[in-house]
């Protein structure tokens, strides 16, 4: 067992922009051997002159024979075929979100995860985010007593965010589903087992792409507690909002930008608003992730977001799509 997580050799699959950003992350906190794959050699060639240091190697199976741990980055579809690929190489497994594009295979790779000892962690990097731990404690303090009601909005102009847009996988598949942070940030909140999902989505806005550009989704968990989430491609300016209804107030997430969110508290017994604004650095989250996970796997502990919390999200998905209203 290696105790030092910084001397894990990983293996970062799929240079894309989040694969760009890990490997960033995991260099500046000093993660000494770092090789990358992506069988599109101009992404691959991209991260190595951003990062001189990284070992480029030819293919997966390559990486896969020294590598402690694989980051998969690559299109969602790809996930649980090389995640099983790299457990029975012997490797240690995080892979971005959403874990899958359906529940098929992810029974086999826990099984072999488990047997194999290995340790499988999915990108559900906003848990991580200061902003949310905040909201986090706020409601677990009890101020706005018991959570009846969640709220959340994300939405971004897919052109102005990657202007190739229409030759991405997200345009092609995975739509809209793919902002699913707030979706999986609303059932981590609520707490409790799904019950029902209904859902509206498709292809509305005139962006031109084949997969769905906005979803909504609504999602009745087991006890008195309901959840409304709103996802979209098209909408300017970017917004990200969460909003809290309790029994005795509500609590409000706000993102102005990456960079900057406002949280704001009403209690009824106080009977006004407290609000509070910060500054924030979008790479601490996954500065955060990726160091739980390499330490989780250093020092054999069990990792935050595991295949059966990468799961909960990834079922409401696949029930949204499905139009099944009871899971």
């Amino acid at each position: 067992m290696i105790n030092n997580w910084k001397k894990l050799k990983v293996l970062i699959a799929g240079c894309g922009s989040i694969g760009r950003r890990h490997a960033r992350v995991l260099f500046s906190m000093g993660v000494e051997d770092i090789m990358i794959y992506d069988k599109n050699q101009e992404q691959a060639e991209q991260l190595k002159k951003d990062l001189p240091d990284v070992i480029s190697v030819d293919t997966f199976e390559k990486g896969l024979s020294s590598a402690d741990v694989t980051f998969i980055l690559t299109p969602t579809k790809l996930h649980i075929p090389m995640a099983i690929q790299a457990v029975k190489a012997g490797c240690h497994v995080f892979i971005e979100k959403p874990l899958s594009v359906s529940t098929d295979g992810i029974t086999e790779l826990e099984d072999l995860a488990g047997k194999a000892g290995k340790k499988i962690m999915v990108g559900l990097c906003f848990r991580y985010h200061e902003g949310v731990k905040k909201v986090r404690q706020i409601l677990d303090s009890g101020r706005i007593s018991r959570l009846v009601s969640i709220r959340a909005l994300v939405g971004e102009h897919f052109p102005d965010v990657h202007p190739e847009y229409k030759s991405l996988y997200y345009a092609r598949y995975s739509g809209a589903f793919e902002l699913m942070h707030d979706l999986d940030l609303a059932i981590w909140f609520a707490g409790q087992n799904v019950k029902n999902v209904y859902s509206v989505y498709g292809s509305y806005s005139d962006i031109g792409i084949e997969a769905p550009d906005i979803a909504e989704v609504l999602i009745r968990f087991e006890d008195r507690c309901i959840a409304t989430v709103h996802m979209d491609f098209f909408q300017s300016p970017r917004r990200r909002y969460l909003e809290l209804i309790g029994v005795e107030g509500v609590i409000i997430l706000e993102f102005a930008s990456w960079d900057q969110y406002t949280i704001s508290v009403y209690n009824r017994k106080c009977g006004k608003w407290e609000s509070e604004t910060c500054k924030s650095n979008r790479d601490e989250m996954f500065r955060d992730e990726d160091r739980d996970f390499l330490i989780s796997v250093a020092h054999d502990k069990p990792v935050f977001c595991d295949i059966r919390e990468g799961c909960k999200s990834l079922r409401v998905i696949e029930a949204a799509q499905k139009n099944i209203t009871d899971i």
